[in-house]
């Protein structure tokens, strides 16, 4: 559990047990695309800060609906590598496979670490998300092949809880909020130190889980008055001030309002996202028209199965997402989510 102290609170939702995707470069060998997809790759933005996109599609598209990925806190490889997992390139090619085009793209902050070296300070929340999330929405949306009545906005962790707004903000017909959470950050990070303070088993672990918790605190306590260069864990206070103003369920109601659709996934085997965020979504988002809420009893943060609670070796593992998630998904993007047992 205190194996994640020693990462930076960029990592918001991956404190103190969250996933840490590889870095570009560390990669599993690369295998062919199913012979039912097309993969291209194409590159967003221009200049220092570019990077390379992948788009997806069923080999035969015609006004297919699309989506784009956006991954969770920390690093961002193109295939969101997790230990030996590749969960956004199981997402694509799954989700294409099932007639959803698709366009997954690397961090700027994880591509180029060294731009921001050079500047001396870290990314802003624009830098590290929602330039390059709204940039692959209108490249997707250009493609000939893609209904653009029908382009959605799938986020997990941090990513989800930005996922509403980006929609919003690109004015997309839909988002798919993966194992996130409606609460503030700060409330999320206390909520794991405690945790952590509890199943500390020597001084060393109380002492990190009593730090990471006074981070915690300080990060709930900011308000625009703070001088917003300070650096808190990585991040400055400008940072976790534009989080905070990005509130998930303020942006669902302004998504659902204007005729949008939303979907929720969450596995009943994450510890990261408990079941405190799944009872948020659903005590908000239960019984409206346009929202869809789903647990899977078997799967963890990363929508993949597994039996008993979540470990921190399961960020370790080389396992597919849930073909149930990806076909779910799928369906729904493409209409209503079907029923299961």
């Amino acid at each position: 559990m205190m194996r994640s102290l020693t990462l930076t609170i960029a990592l918001v939702f991956a404190a103190l047990g969250g996933p840490v995707p590889a870095m570009a470069g560390t990669a599993p060998d690369v295998v062919a695309p199913p012979a039912s997809i097309v993969e291209t790759m194409v590159t967003l933005g221009e200049g220092e800060l570019a990077v390379r996109a992948a788009i997806t599609m069923p080999a035969q598209a015609t006004r297919v609906p699309a989506i784009v990925l956006v991954g969770g806190s920390g690093p961002g490889t193109l295939d969101l590598n997790v230990g030996g997992s590749t969960i956004h390139r199981d997402l694509a090619w799954g989700l294409a496979s099932h007639g959803v085009a698709v366009i997954r793209f690397e961090k700027r902050s994880t591509a180029h670490p060294e731009v921001f070296d050079r500047r001396g300070s870290p990314p802003t929340l624009d830098e590290e998300f929602r330039e390059e999330a709204l940039a692959a929405l209108k490249v997707i949306a250009a493609d000939p092949r893609v209904d653009g009545s029908r382009l959605y906005v799938v986020g997990g962790s941090q990513g989800g809880a930005l996922a509403a707004g980006l929609a919003n903000r690109h004015g997309a017909a839909g988002a798919v909020i993966l194992s996130s959470s409606p609460r503030t950050v700060g409330e999320i990070i206390a909520q794991q130190a405690d945790l952590a303070l509890e199943q500390a088993g020597n001084e060393d672990g109380r002492e990190g889980a009593r730090r990471m918790r006074a981070t915690a605190d300080r990060i709930q306590a900011l308000t625009p008055t703070d001088d917003p260069d300070e650096v808190i864990q990585g991040r400055t206070a400008a940072y976790w001030l534009d989080m905070f103003a990005d509130r998930p369920l303020a942006q669902v109601d302004i998504l659902l309002n204007r005729g949008g659709r939303v979907l929720v996934v969450q596995g009943a085997r994450d510890t990261l996202m408990s079941m405190i965020d799944w009872k948020g979504w659903n005590d908000a988002l239960a019984g409206r028209p346009n929202v869809d809420l789903r647990l899977y009893a078997n799967l963890n943060h990363l929508l993949q199965e597994g039996v008993g609670p979540m470990t921190n070796a399961e960020y370790e593992w080389t396992r597919p997402v849930s073909d149930a998630v990806i076909e779910d998904m799928a369906t729904w993007i493409k209409g209503t989510i079907p029923a299961r047992p």
